[in-house]
This record gives structure tokens, C-alpha cells and sequence, in this order.
């Protein structure tokens, strides 16, 4: 009985394997889609394009060397 226990995992352990790859690529291909379509619409509105963090899609604001912030 142990052995068709081992069996099972393993199988379930591959599948769940592949489920994370597949699940990967549709992520970064989501992401690259997401891109494109937010640059051609800023585009199409003549809005400036924000510069996005690829790890986390956090807006990464460029800097303004006129403007200082406070306390610095």
C-alpha cells in the first residue's frame, strides 16, 4: 500500500510542478500585454509613459531634480 501512497505523490508532485510553470509564462505574458496596452494608450492620449518595476509592477515615479522634498 505505501508504495501506490509514493506513487500518487510523485504524479500529483509533477503536475503541480507543471501547473506552476504554465502558470509563469501566462503571468509574464499577462504582464507584457498589460504593458503594451497601457503604453499605446498613453500614447494615443500624448500622456507621458511611467517607467513600472518588473519584480512587482510598482509605479517607479522619475525623478524631478526641481523638486526636493521636505526634511532632506
Amino acid at each position: 500500500m505505501p508504495a501506490r501512497t509514493q506513487a500518487g505523490g510523485t504524479s500529483r508532485t509533477r503536475f503541480m510542478q507543471a501547473v506552476s510553470e504554465e502558470l509563469t509564462k501566462f503571468e509574464r505574458c499577462e504582464r507584457e500585454f498589460r504593458k503594451k496596452d497601457r503604453d499605446e494608450r498613453a500614447k494615443g492620449l500624448q500622456m507621458p509613459v511611467e517607467k513600472y518595476d518588473a519584480e512587482d509592477w510598482c509605479v517607479v515615479k522619475l525623478s524631478n531634480p526641481t523638486r526636493r522634498q521636505a526634511g532632506i
